[in-house]
Order: structure tokens, then sequence, then C-alpha cells
């Protein structure tokens, strides 16, 4: 395992950082499990520029490294390989489940005491109730039924003896 190198924030599945304002944010360490660098079919470029390219579900940091920890996984399983959404968004396995049971032990593992995890999710195919499964606690708090929106954005907190 290797140390959390001096930044309190890691975002293991960065994307192409799209809710970030400031997409260089140098407390954060993005992580994705691919670089990506394309044209979208409407002619929007994507960039998928990690710092380091990592399995969230076997992620190479210490306990407890990190104070605050922005989960963003694929929510797509489903979806074509060459697809769109697939490239920009990336795909669950057909285990989903196990996948995501094992990426969210693992956030938590990093997630330092009294540390906070910001979970997004987007419920397309996946409802929120089925993912909440596998998490290793309840959120302390969210928006579980968002207006005109799938997306869910959910906050769990670590207590200080866990």
């Amino acid at each position: 395992m290797r140390e959390a190198s001096q930044k309190p924030v890691l975002d293991p599945c960065c994307g192409s950082r799209m809710f970030y304002f400031d997409k260089q944010a140098p407390y954060v360490q993005y992580n994705d499990n691919r670089k990506v660098d394309t044209t979208l079919c409407d002619g929007r470029p994507l960039h998928v520029n990690p710092d380091d390219i990592t399995d969230v579900t076997r992620l190479p940091y210490a306990d407890e490294a990190f104070h605050l920890i922005v989960f963003d996984p694929p929510h797509l399983n489903k979806a074509g390989e060459t697809g769109w959404q697939a490239i920009k968004y990336g795909k669950l396995p057909d285990d989903w489940q196990d996948w995501m049971t094992k990426a969210f032990n693992e956030c938590w593992r990093c997630l330092a005491p009294c540390g906070t995890l910001i979970f997004k999710w987007y419920e397309y195919r996946i409802s929120l109730s089925e993912v909440l499964k596998c998490a290793p606690v309840a959120p302390l708090f969210g928006n579980k039924r968002p207006v005109n929106s799938k997306t869910h954005w959910l906050v769990f907190f670590k207590e200080g003896d866990q």
C-alpha cells in the first residue's frame, strides 16, 4: 500500500470530472480505471485523464488515508462497449452487486475516522435501494427522491470508532 500523496480528497471513479467546478483541484486525488481521449458522437471532446489508473475494488492506499471520498461509480449495467454512454460514463460489470460491495468497502477502508463519503448514483436501471444493499453502513442524509431527476446524492459519515 502506498500513502495518499498528501491529498486529503479521493475521487476513485473521476471520469471526465463533470461535476467539478475546479477540474484540477490540487487537493483531490483523481483516479479512474481508464484513460480516454476521444470525441463523442455530438462532436464534444471527452477526456478521462486520472492522476492514477486504479481499480476502485483494490485501491492502493493505506487505511484511513483520506478525509473526503467522492464515489460516483458507473451506473450502466447494460450498454454496448462502444456506445457513447459506456465511453462517457463507464460500465458496471455483470456481477455489479459484488463489484459495488467491494468498491464501497474499499472506499470505507480508505476513509479516515470522522471522514465523509459522498455517493452519487443515477437511478437508470438499477434502483438506489438495490445499490444501498452494497454499502457498509446507511447514509446519514441525501436527496432520496430528487424532483425531475434520477440523480441521488447521499452523504455517509464514518464515526471515529469504526
